[in-house]
């Protein structure tokens, strides 16, 4: 009687492991850092960049950078180099959100330009290392982006 008590437990405990078990060695999908919108987001300095993309029209002659800035140090200015295009643009300490109406960074589009391709837009805050991010292009035409095309100064 004592074996099989014993072949049960050792049953229960292969089962079990079997289980459950494979989390000991499968990393914690909660635990893994990703976009989860459009754009993509990197760090400069003590700037975070958020949600950046580019957003233009088919046929237009400029991009909208869309992009969110957090920045957790003093008030700075963050130089923005899209293709040949350099643009300075101030974060102050806390949040900054460019790409809508009320507040845009209009940068040039290159005839060659598909939407939905990924373009190289590098960050720099204050001398610090450089954010190279390949930001989406992205069409006016896609739902949910209608509205925020280049408008006019």
């Amino acid at each position: 009687m004592q074996p099989r008590i014993a072949a049960a437990a050792a049953a229960a405990v292969v089962v079990a492991f079997a289980a459950t078990g494979c989390n000991l060695v499968t990393p914690q999908a909660t635990l893994i850092e990703y976009d989860p919108s459009d754009g993509v987001s990197g760090t400069t300095g003590t700037v975070m960049i958020h949600n950046a993309m580019l957003i233009g029209e088919p046929g237009g002659d400029e991009l909208s950078l869309a992009a969110t800035f957090t920045n957790d140090g003093e008030a700075t200015f963050v130089e923005v180099r899209y293709e040949d295009a350099v643009e300075q643009v101030r974060v102050p300490e806390g949040v900054t959100t460019y790409g809508f109406p009320e507040q845009q960074l209009i940068l040039p589009s290159s005839d060659d330009l598909t939407f939905g391709s990924l373009q190289n837009v590098a960050f720099t805050a204050d001398g610090a290392e450089p954010a190279g991010l390949r930001v989406p292009a992205i069409s006016t035409e896609v739902v949910g982006y209608e509205t925020l095309a280049p408008a006019a100064e």
